[in-house]
């Protein structure tokens, strides 16, 4: 994935575009973007990914940092392998880790995904991210705070339709109604990304809109 369609993903997945910058911030220090990095010095990228995925090494267990996130700890690795099994991808796919990232991050880490998906605080969102979600040896937040403006300048800022976290009932109940009609016109794909604030929402709104003012 680019560093664009991660941005997009996190965002459509309810991150706020300081949560999203604050996250990828720490996927870079973590594990440089790359769904196959296995930590550094301890394995080989192709040939651990390969024997994780033919089943042949103790991916659980062994203690060896893994993807983007560098996931580490057995219970956590226990949970990638089986996400991924389940949907059958390699272990390296990346739109599979950051889907595992947004679910494991809602389902183990309330306090991590309370601040990512309602606050606009980059530096709170970085150090939230790093202290609970990573957790590493090093809290270098220095660093990850200059990734993480440095993505939010990149994305965040052209972001056309901002998150708003006081967005009313009303409004959501809205455009979850017009996705509904657009899906079942074929303008819409909600298992292909289900965000209301993505360019390619707004982009299949507009296409949508010019067929029915056609018609």
């Amino acid at each position: 994935m680019t560093e664009l369609e991660i941005y997009n993903a996190l965002r459509a997945g309810g991150m706020t575009a300081a949560g999203a910058c604050g996250t990828m911030a720490s996927m870079l220090a973590e594990g440089a973007m790359r769904g196959n990095n296995a930590q550094d010095g301890l394995a080989d990228d192709d040939a651990y990914t390969a024997a994780t995925n033919a089943g042949i090494n103790n991916f659980v267990g062994d203690s060896i940092g893994y993807g983007l996130c560098q996931w580490t700890a057995s219970s956590r690795k226990a949970k990638l392998l089986a996400y991924a099994k389940n949907i059958g991808v390699s272990i390296a796919d990346e739109p599979m880790q950051v889907n595992f990232t947004l679910k494991e991050m809602r389902e183990d880490f309330p306090t991590v995904w309370a601040m990512v998906s309602t606050s606009n605080d980059l530096l709170q969102c970085t150090q939230i991210v790093l202290n609970i979600y990573e957790n590493p040896k090093v809290k270098n937040l220095g660093v990850r705070y200059q990734y993480a403006q440095g993505y939010y300048a990149k994305f965040a800022e052209a972001d056309a339709v901002p998150f708003t976290a006081q967005a009313t009932p009303r409004a959501d109940l809205a455009v979850m109604l017009l996705q509904t009609v657009m899906a079942h016109d074929g303008y819409w794909e909600p298992t292909e990304i289900d965000g209301i604030k993505t360019p390619l929402f707004r982009t299949r709104v507009v296409e949508y809109a010019e067929d029915v003012a056609g018609c």
